[in-house]
């Protein structure tokens, strides 16, 4: 059994490459993990990018399975980017009044497409989870190395390798951090993001 002490996923399997540049503050309570690709044919592509960007998420998988945790869990990185509305997504979710509250800003006339998002974007995360999906506040982001093909638009296929050490990983840290199994997302389910980014991952 692994070891999550002070945001530092301690097991065999994990191989440590914190960069502190991904760090953007604390979190208080980790609520829920994203999964993503990382549209980069390489483990090292991801990193050379983590040395000058500001977005990041808390591991990573390489091709070979291996994980490398690039993050501490118990800070803040950008991986999630403006979240959808949970409500609009899952009408079922909430209330008839807060559907017609989230349509309002998300429909409405006069304003361009990314100022409704980054609109929504805000009035979601006033609300608690799970009544909204997660964000970068309160939630461990871990990327799978995979191209994206820009003709096809689809990202490469996630291999066993891979999924067998997201299965691992996903688990260890659901007990660590007390989160269900419904806690865990793939990107573009919660954000803006290419839909068949981590479409292949499993866990």
């Amino acid at each position: 059994m692994s070891k999550l002490i002070n945001g530092e996923l301690q097991d065999p399997k994990v191989q440590k490459k914190i960069y502190k540049s991904l760090h953007k503050g604390k979190i208080s309570t980790v609520n829920a993990i994203v999964v993503h690709q990382t549209g980069a044919p390489s483990a090292e592509h991801t990193f050379n990018s983590y040395t000058g960007s500001a977005n990041g998420a808390h591991f990573l998988i390489d091709k070979q399975g291996q994980i490398y945790q690039t993050a501490l869990t118990t800070q803040i990185t950008y991986h999630v980017g403006r979240v959808k509305s949970r409500c609009i997504e899952e009408p079922k979710s909430c209330t008839t009044a807060e559907l017609t509250a989230a349509n309002v800003i998300y429909l409405q006339k006069g304003i361009s497409y990314s100022v409704r998002v980054k609109n929504l974007h805000n009035h979601e995360k006033a609300k608690s989870y799970p009544d909204r999906y997660p964000t970068n506040a309160d939630s461990v982001g871990i990327e799978i190395v995979g191209s994206y093909n820009t003709k096809t638009q689809a990202y490469e296929t996630v291999n066993a390798k891979q999924n067998a050490s997201l299965k691992w990983l996903a688990s260890e840290l659901s007990t660590h951090l007390s989160l269900q199994a419904g806690d865990v997302y793939r990107h573009p389910s919660v954000s803006y993001k290419q839909a068949s980014e981590a479409s292949t991952a499993s866990w």
